[in-house]
């Protein structure tokens, strides 16, 4: 029979691993943010992009991007089949002693897994000659774990009476786990503030105001510890700190009968703060700038490039909890803890009293404060795109993470090779990328006039190779060509070809 212990720490691996596997859907979009037609999506990775799209307007009815992946728990790809896990009641593999619903890889590195879910509502953008503007709404939720010891996963895997990793002592520093709930308002302005030759230099900004329903993040700067055997863990050394702000009631005790009450008393709210995306851009024209006064939106003139360069800092800021939070820390604590089989609590204030009287001899020890302070998935980009051959283009993207704090969403770095053919009506791509540097993925993208769907990972998405992770998104948009003004066409004195742009 499975000790309490066992049954928490394998319910935690398979809520994350699988239940986000299930639900969630892509991350960067590569087919959607590259394009000249991204419109306000463009802003994404680089806010200057929206004064440099074929677009003059875009009004983003819904874009739905959401991304999951790891290298620890996998299903067989032989075992997996897409439609048949988006089913109400899916039939799940069995795997392991305990028929647990995925499997796992056995190498003895630090493990990543990253979450992301992202829903853009009603937005637009508009570009006025060198100037754009763009507003969105949206939200996210975001989750990160960041060099966790493969050791601690394979416990919760099989619990503490995994023998094979008995009376070993396992020493790890600086890992991680962050959770982000929030919801967004935006605005981006962008400006082309040297257009000489056939030189274009345009820079943009992208501010946001966050609400978050909830956060919480565990930062473990050094663990040292021995798993003497199913009931006895030796902890020689534990220096960590753990955040959190939900929308919960720490001391309400749940069970079928009652469950928790949502949202707590304090309101739905929990943390606030502010969001930065900045960007440049430098392109190459095909011809020479040409000063033109328009008299409508519809009659600027595209005109194309043979190469551009860009740069991107994003997600620069932070939420700030400072309702129903808790924050605690173990500095340097120890404890060879006898019968961590029996470990039980009913409440959340329960269990933090409960770790604090372990370590300290006091429950309220480990207590710092009711303020905590999350960190966005900050990350530096670089881009490109080349124009082959008429309606033919190569992009590339590099993306870096940065950490400007402690308790901050670790995003993936990657890099990303996007082959595209793109019209008017229609478009695809290809993407190719390497994400941690080391896992290749090939992506595919469509766009029919107005939607677009695609997905990053094509292959795992398709159960050809083992499934690690699920990717797709969808966006349903308005989009409005310069150069196009439908039945005033006529009125137009000259076409987009005149400019490096078919006039389809």
């Amino acid at each position: 029979m499975q000790s309490n212990r066992r049954i928490i720490l394998q319910a935690a691996l398979t809520g994350f691993f699988l239940s986000l596997a299930i639900l969630l859907k892509s991350q960067e979009m590569w087919g959607l943010t590259t394009s000249n037609f991204a419109g306000s999506t463009g802003a994404l990775l680089n806010p200057s992009s929206i004064v440099n799209s074929k677009l003059y307007m875009d009004i983003n009815i819904v874009t739905a991007d959401a991304f999951f992946s790891n290298d620890y728990a996998y299903i067989h790809n032989e075992d997996y089949s897409l439609f048949k896990y988006l089913k109400k009641n899916p039939e799940l593999p069995k795997y392991g002693p305990d028929d647990m619903a995925f499997d796992h890889f056995t190498s003895k590195t630090n493990k990543y897994a990253y979450a992301m879910e992202l829903i853009k509502g009603p937005s637009a953008m508009v570009a006025y000659g060198r100037h754009a503007f763009a507003i969105y709404t949206g939200a996210r939720v975001l989750s990160s774990l960041d060099r966790i010891p493969y050791h601690i996963l394979n416990f919760g895997y099989y619990g503490l009476d995994y023998t094979e990793q008995h009376n070993i002592d396992y020493h790890n520093k600086n890992f991680s786990s962050v959770t982000l709930t929030l919801a967004e308002i935006g605005a981006t302005y962008a400006f082309a503030f040297r257009r000489f030759s056939n030189e274009d230099w345009s820079a943009g900004i992208t501010m946001k105001y966050l609400f978050s329903m909830g956060g919480a993040y565990m930062q473990a700067r050094d663990l040292d510890y021995m798993v003497i055997n199913d009931s006895t863990i030796d902890i020689k050394n534990l220096n960590a700190e753990v955040g959190y702000s939900i929308p919960l009631d720490y001391d309400q005790v749940y069970d079928a009968a009652n469950p928790y009450e949502f949202p707590d008393p304090s309101g739905l709210i929990k943390g606030k703060g502010i969001g930065i995306d900045l960007g440049i851009t430098f392109q190459n024209k095909i011809l020479s700038y040409q000063k033109k006064r328009f008299s409508k939106l519809c009659r600027q003139k595209f005109i194309d490039y043979t190469y551009k360069v860009a740069i991107s800092v994003l997600d620069i800021g932070f939420v700030n909890f400072k309702t129903n939070t808790q924050v605690h820390s173990y500095d340097d604590v120890s404890q060879y803890w006898i019968n961590i089989d029996t470990l039980s609590y009913y409440t959340l204030n329960r269990l933090a009293g409960t770790l604090s009287d372990v370590f300290y001899g006091d429950p309220q020890a480990s207590y710092r404060g009711n303020k905590a302070k999350i960190f966005l998935p900050t990350a530096f980009s670089l881009q490109g795109d080349y124009k082959i051959y008429q309606n033919w283009y190569a992009g590339g993207v590099f993306i870096y993470p940065l950490a400007l704090g402690k308790s901050y969403v670790h995003r993936p770095p990657q890099i990303a090779l996007i082959p595209r053919y793109e019209t008017p009506y229609l478009e695809f791509s290809m993407p190719l990328s390497l994400y941690y540097w080391k896992y290749p993925r090939l992506g595919a993208s469509v766009r029919y006039h107005f939607l677009s769907i695609g997905t990053d990972n094509l292959l795992g998405l398709l159960g050809f190779v083992n499934f690690t992770g699920l990717d797709f998104y969808v966006s349903l948009k308005i989009n409005f060509r310069k150069g196009n003004c439908g039945k005033y066409n006529r009125n137009v004195p000259c076409e987009n070809f005149e400019y490096g742009i078919p006039g389809r």
